[in-house]
């Protein structure tokens, strides 16, 4: 009876581990979107933390971001969604070099887009800074602050990523 109740259990175990595999990866931790440092400005690593921003300055740049990223939803999603297709043009055995560049010129005008937009969003928070602040942010430059990821929301920007993910 032990050898019958102990077989059942292998041919269970075995069978739920064979559907488990047959489904492939799933989603998990790696690259994507997601928090995490990329092109930005800022002093290294602090996220504007130099800058001693006051919890009314605080709050009113967040409802600024969260607005940025709402007014941006579709736009990064129709980027997304042109990158995915620019991919199956390249994956076909015989890819179509003018089909493929009208699709880049696509993806390359809703990034000025999304530029654009980011850029807008800078200069709507400049004037939340005092002047002491905004010579502060001068002096930074470009450097490896928080900024928007390729992937449509903060995370690594171009090249690979934090895990080695690269961008796609």
């Amino acid at each position: 009876m032990k050898k019958m109740i102990v077989g059942l259990m292998v041919v269970a175990l075995l069978a739920t581990a064979g559907l488990a595999m047959a489904q492939g990866w799933g989603r998990g931790p790696g690259c994507g979107p997601g928090a995490g440092g990329g092109p930005g400005y800022g002093p290294k690593g602090a996220g504007g933390a130099g800058l001693n921003l006051t919890a009314e300055q605080q709050q009113k740049m967040q409802v600024l971001r969260e607005k940025h990223w709402n007014d941006t939803a579709v736009l990064r999603e129709e980027m997304l969604n042109k990158k995915a297709e620019l991919r199956n043009l390249w994956a076909q055995a015989a890819p179509d070099k003018e089909t493929i560049l009208a699709k880049q010129r696509e993806i390359n005008g809703l990034r000025d887009r999304l530029q654009e937009k980011g850029t807008q969003n800078r200069l709507e928070m400049r004037p939340l800074l005092s002047p002491e602040q905004q010579a502060q942010l001068n002096s930074y430059g470009p450097g490896s602050g928080p900024g928007y990821g390729m992937k449509g929301g903060f995370g690594p920007g171009r090249g690979m990523g934090m895990a080695g993910c690269p961008r796609w």
